[in-house]
């Protein structure tokens, strides 16, 4: 049912409307900020061989908590004294209608059950009206304990989480996270 709901059209028009009327912060609607994307990722580092549980499990993470395949990038290594490490960054990035899905996880799932000690927050512009607020999830021990799989045990490294927005000013952000139970 909710695969035939397009979530586009409920965010720019219906739920718009709603949080306008709801915060009274403002004026009209152009005003409310465009979320652009979401891109989640794990930096792996000092990785023996690519047959570590660490690699492929930041794989089956996304595709089973988020219904995605993630794609890895930033491949470096490094030889020192006869032992080759590698480092990559497992990334997924979320556009268009998958970013409502996400955030409703994130706000509801995530951030609902973990301790704010385990969270860092950033938040800065990037250019233009391009405002980023970068998540850092530290504690991944919720994630072993919502499914039992033996591929879940090895969550080791944080999970990267950032958003970008379109908006007017930082403030209209903080607004419409709020909306979201998203505080910073």
């Amino acid at each position: 049912m909710l695969n035939s709901i397009d979530l586009s059209l409920n965010y720019k028009f219906l739920s718009r409307f709603f949080i306008m009327h709801k915060l009274n912060l403002f004026k009209n609607n152009f005003q409310i900020p465009f979320i652009k994307k979401i891109v989640l990722f794990f930096s792996l580092k000092d990785l023996d061989t690519f047959d570590d549980p660490r690699f492929y499990n930041y794989f089956f993470f996304f595709k089973f908590f988020l219904g995605k395949k993630a794609a890895f990038y930033g491949y470096n290594s490094f030889f020192n004294l006869g032992k080759t490490t590698f480092s990559i960054k497992v990334q997924l990035v979320l556009s268009k209608n998958d970013v409502y899905n996400t955030l409703l996880f994130f706000s509801n799932d995530i951030l609902s059950f973990i301790d704010p000690l385990y969270i860092g927050v950033k938040h800065f512009e990037k250019a233009n009206r391009l405002y980023c607020i970068c998540y850092l999830i530290k504690d991944m021990n919720l994630f072993v304990e919502k499914k039992t799989n033996i591929g879940l045990f090895h969550l080791k490294d944080p999970l990267n989480i950032q958003l970008f927005f379109f908006g007017d000013t930082s403030l209209s952000v903080k607004n419409l996270l709020q909306s979201f139970k998203i505080f910073l």
